[in-house]
């Protein structure tokens, strides 16, 4: 269960704010070079993610596991990782949900 601070923090990390584009932001920009059937499997992949990572980084500060520089270095690797193509990026969203699920084992 969720407060409800945890859930605004969970909305932003999604939408984004003024300064920082959220999530689903980033999403558009990551899956902008590719086309069907493999925008859907990425899109499926990133929205799972970022559901993930979004929960625990949403929580409180003494609890969370997952922090801001976190996202930062994933945000990056996850465009980097888009330049080499579908496979690439495949790899490299494997590659992130494994950590996440180190972190939160």
């Amino acid at each position: 269960m969720y407060s409800k601070e945890e859930g605004d923090w969970f909305k932003k990390f999604q939408d984004g704010t003024l300064l920082v584009k959220g999530w689903k932001g980033q999403m558009k920009e990551i899956m902008k070079p590719f086309i069907s059937p493999e925008k859907e499997k990425l899109h499926q992949q990133l929205e799972m993610l970022g559901e993930r990572i979004g929960r625990e980084w949403s929580r409180d500060n003494t609890l969370r596991r997952i922090d801001t520089k976190m996202l930062q270095k994933w945000g990056e690797s996850l465009v980097s990782a888009k330049e080499g193509g579908s496979d690439a990026l495949v790899s490299q969203i494997q590659r992130i949900n494994d950590e996440v699920d180190t972190l939160l084992s």
